[in-house]
């Protein structure tokens, strides 16, 4: 087997479990949150880059199987060509799923998160996002209990 192809299929399967564990990352944490939101949680946490991304889902699946395609070495002429055609119908959704998914967001931002909830101070610099709770005694209550956690381990 020559040292190029089999380079060009490592790389294929890492961009494989790379693409596919990032759509469960991004489906099982934006899809909670948003639910969370829909179904009107007291205490939820929420990234505006949610949105886009969980909107962006389609393309990735896409890619995905564009990639696994490519390694069915007997059907790739016939998939390729499949898949090019495809290509301008899924570049067209995936502009238009970011900027709607960002139109979105900021609807959010403005209309749910800031009439019904009271957003939470964060004490963490590497958490991306803010939590939001629906009174400021709830807020407290939080703090207070995760202070009390993290007391009690050391």
């Amino acid at each position: 087997m020559d040292i190029v192809k089999l380079k060009g299929i490592a790389g294929a399967v890492f961009l494989i479990v790379f693409l596919t564990s990032g759509i469960v990352f991004i489906y099982n944490e934006a899809g909670s949150d948003t639910i969370e939101l829909i179904k009107g949680y007291d205490y939820i946490s929420y990234d505006w880059k949610q949105i886009p991304l969980f909107l962006f889902l389609p393309v990735m699946v896409f890619f995905d199987l564009f990639i696994i395609c490519m390694l069915l070495l007997p059907w790739r002429k016939r998939i390729s060509l499949v898949m090019q055609k495809l290509m301008i119908p899924v570049t067209v959704y995936g502009i238009s799923s970011f900027v709607i998914g960002v139109i979105i967001s900021m609807v959010i931002s403005v209309y749910p998160l800031g009439t019904d909830y009271y957003k939470c101070d964060s004490t963490s610099i590497v958490s991306s996002g803010s939590h939001y709770a629906k009174s400021k005694e709830m807020c407290k209550a939080r703090e207070y209990s995760i202070d009390s956690e993290d007391e009690t381990q050391r």
